[in-house]
C-alpha cells in the first residue's frame, strides 16, 4: 500500500477514544479516506466534520456491530463510498467488570455479541472484498486482558481472548496472500471508556496517542513485515515485571 496514494480505511467504534483519536491522525494525511460507524448519530458526525477540517474525506453510518446485516450494509457502503477499502480497523468493544458470580446473561451476551460476533460479522465481507484484491491491512483492537487476566475480568478477558485466537487462525489463512492481520493489545487508556470502571484500573493509563501511534506503526510498516501485535501496558506495570 502506498501512503502517498491515500489509504482507504473503516474504523468500527470510530465516534469516540481510541477509534476517533486513530481516525483524525490519518485524517492529516488529505489522501486518506476515513469511513467510521458507531451507535451515536451526533459523535460520529462531529468526528466526520474534524476530518473535513483537516482535508480528509469522511464518511459514517450508525451500526450495531453485533448484526451481521447492518455490519454487510455497513461493507458494502464503505466500499461503494471510498472506491475500495484498504484497512480495516475493528474497535468497537464493551466491558462489564464483575465477579463471576455476579455477571448476568445481559452482560455476558453483551461483552460477547459486541467483542466476537462483532469483529466476526464485519471479518467475514471484508476478507472476502481484500481477497479479490489481493491486498489489505486488517487491525483488531484487542487488550492486554486478552493474555494477563485480572479479577472481575472474567468474561471480558474471554472475549480478548477469542479476538487473540480469531486473528492467529486468520493469520494462518491468509499465508500466501498480500492480505496482513494483527491486534493492538493496549492496558487501560486515558479515554471515556475507562471512567466508569474503578480507581484500582484507570490509576495508571496510556496515553490515547500513544495507543494511536501502535495502530500508525502497523499500517505504516513495510510490504516485506507482517507484524502479527503490538502489546502496550502503562510504565508502572513494566516496573512490576
Amino acid at each position: 500500500m502506498n501512503e502517498k496514494l491515500g489509504f482507504k480505511v473503516l474504523i468500527t467504534g470510530g465516534s469516540s477514544g481510541v477509534g476517533e483519536h486513530l481516525a483524525l491522525r490519518l485524517a492529516q494525511n488529505s489522501n486518506n479516506q476515513i469511513y467510521i460507524t458507531g451507535r451515536n448519530i451526533e459523535r460520529l458526525n462531529d468526528v466526520v466534520m474534524k476530518i473535513s477540517d483537516l482535508g480528509a474525506r469522511g464518511y459514517f453510518q450508525t451500526a450495531d456491530v453485533a448484526s451481521s446485516h447492518e455490519a454487510e450494509e455497513v461493507v458494502e457502503d464503505a466500499i461503494k463510498q471510498m472506491g475500495g477499502l484498504d484497512i480495516f480497523i475493528a474497535n468497537s468493544g464493551v466491558g462489564r467488570f464483575k465477579l463471576l458470580e455476579e455477571m448476568t446473561d445481559e452482560d455476558i451476551d453483551e461483552q460477547f455479541n459486541t467483542n466476537v460476533k462483532g469483529v466476526y460479522n464485519f471479518l467475514r465481507p471484508i476478507v472476502v472484498h481484500m481477497k479479490s484484491q489481493d491486498h489489505g491491512q486488517i487491525i483488531v483492537t484487542s487488550s492486554n486482558l486478552g493474555i494477563n487476566f485480572i479479577a472481575k475480568g472474567s468474561v471480558y478477558c474471554a472475549t480478548k481472548f477469542a479476538v487473540q485466537a480469531i486473528v492467529g487462525s486468520l493469520r494462518e489463512e491468509l499465508k500466501g496472500t498480500s492480505i496482513k492481520a494483527a491486534t493492538v493489545n493496549p492496558g487501560a487508556i486515558d479515554t471515556p471508556w475507562f471512567v466508569d470502571y474503578g480507581e484500582e484500573i484507570i490509576k495508571n493509563r496510556l496515553d490515547v496517542e500513544e495507543v494511536v501511534d501502535a495502530f500508525m506503526f502497523i499500517i505504516n510498516q513495510g510490504d516485506r513485515s507482517n507484524i502479527d501485535m503490538i502489546h502496550l501496558v502503562p510504565t508502572y506495570r513494566l516496573s512490576e515485571a
